[in-house]
């Protein structure tokens, strides 16, 4: 059953792998209650185990360190002995969001309808710079055809499209800090243009040596985060990886099925700004966009924000707040997760996730009191270069339901 603009979009799967938990209900829990997923690795970790991650970690200090991640519960064991760390990531958020979705082994005929969309900003970075390390070393002959695939932008989107049997539309978005916003416009496009039935859309990004080192020098990154002679470069910036899954299909098509509905997604969609080159876009021009979005549908109760921990993004949280409660008549509930979770390009995918839960429960963490009752919530992503991306989540009308995630 294919989706049509009258028809609303609906969430009815999450997964997600994070600093904060390796699934919705965990990182639900601990988001609520305000705790932190940033931290110092020991060196016992679990993350350090073989088959867990095989990745040599870059020389890093405290950060948004996945947790609680076991891989190998969520992807078949062929695919993961050579899967790279970011696709692990994604797949495993994927699989969760169809598992969750409660769908079934699809058929030859839905398989060609159904589509992945992954945001990410930088994709595999720390196997790419060892690969291109090795090449330069040791010549031509110490690269392997094996190991290439995962070097791609896209490789996260096809690893998930083997593991679920996907085999309609395969795309990969990448805008900047926006990207997992970004994704899920993508896919709202191609299910709205009937290029698919059904899409596992989210977001997925890990920290590297080259991003590290690239914060520090524009003194952007925390000086915890990176050890050494970098901790004098005063920032705020604590990196993050993360990945998170949303499975989107027609509301007709989740009714007829029984399916539980999560949130409706009103509208999202990206647009540029007169944003100047690497700095993010105003916050006049970002509240106009969040109001423009919201505007068409109805005020919004919450705003899921920006504030990374420093002022360009907490200013941009001001004016959208100030322009939504004007909307309002009322102050509407405001909360961030980027100081729990640590920050990546495509982190905005787990916002996306956290709204999509706090409609299902009906109420939202306000940061400036106690819970406040939520039936829709407002995101944006803001990226440089002036990208803009909002998006509006509604609540799924249903007679006397609640959310037991």
């Amino acid at each position: 059953m294919t989706a049509s603009r009258a028809d609303p979009i609906a969430v009815t799967g999450v997964g997600l792998v994070t600093p904060l938990g390796a699934d919705a209900g965990s990182v639900w829990r601990a988001w609520t209650a305000g705790e932190s997923g940033v931290r110092f690795l020991a060196p016992d970790d679990s993350r350090l185990a073989r088959g867990v991650d095989p990745c040599a970690l870059p020389e890093i200090g405290r950060a948004g360190f996945v947790r609680d991640f076991e891989p190998r519960h969520h992807i078949q064991q062929g695919l993961l002995r050579r899967m790279d760390w970011v696709s692990r990531m994604f797949v495993s958020s994927a699989r969760q969001a169809y598992r969750d979705a409660g769908l079934t082994e699809l058929d030859e005929v839905a398989r060609k309808r159904a589509a992945i969309v992954v945001g990410s900003q930088f994709g595999n970075q720390r196997e790419t710079a060892r690969y291109t390390r090795r090449l330069i070393d040791e010549g031509l002959a110490a690269g392997s055809p094996l190991l290439f695939p995962n070097l791609v932008l896209n490789a996260p989107a096809g690893n998930a499209a083997i593991e679920l049997g996907f085999a309609g539309p395969n795309l990969t978005v990448s805008e900047h800090e926006a990207s997992g916003e970004a994704a899920l416009a993508a896919a709202l496009d191609l299910l709205r243009s009937e290029a698919c039935d059904l899409a596992v859309v989210g977001g997925v990004d890990e920290f590297g040596e080259v991003y590290l080192t690239a914060l520090a020098e524009r003194r952007l990154l925390h000086p915890e985060a990176l050890p050494g002679s970098a901790r004098r470069r005063r920032g705020w910036v604590v990196p993050g990886e993360a990945g998170a899954a949303l499975l989107l299909e027609s509301g007709a098509a989740a009714r007829a099925r029984g399916a539980r509905i999560y949130a409706v997604v009103e509208d999202a969609f990206t647009v540029g700004s007169a944003g100047v080159l690497y700095d993010l876009p105003s916050p006049d021009a970002a509240a106009r966009t969040l109001t423009d979005c919201v505007d068409a549908h109805g005020p919004a109760d919450a705003l899921l924000g920006l504030d990374d921990g420093g002022e360009p993004r907490r200013a941009i949280d001001r004016a959208c707040l100030a322009a939504l409660s004007e909307r309002s008549g009322k102050r509407v509930g405001y909360a961030t997760f980027r100081e729990q979770t640590g920050d990546s390009g495509s982190v905005g995918a787990v916002g996306v996730a956290l709204a999509a839960l706090a409609l299902d429960h009906g109420t939202f963490p306000d940061q400036g009191g106690a819970a406040v009752p939520v039936r829709r919530v407002a995101l944006l992503g803001a990226a440089r270069s002036g990208v803009l991306a909002p998006i509006c989540l509604r609540a799924h009308d249903r007679a006397g339901a609640s959310g037991t995630t």
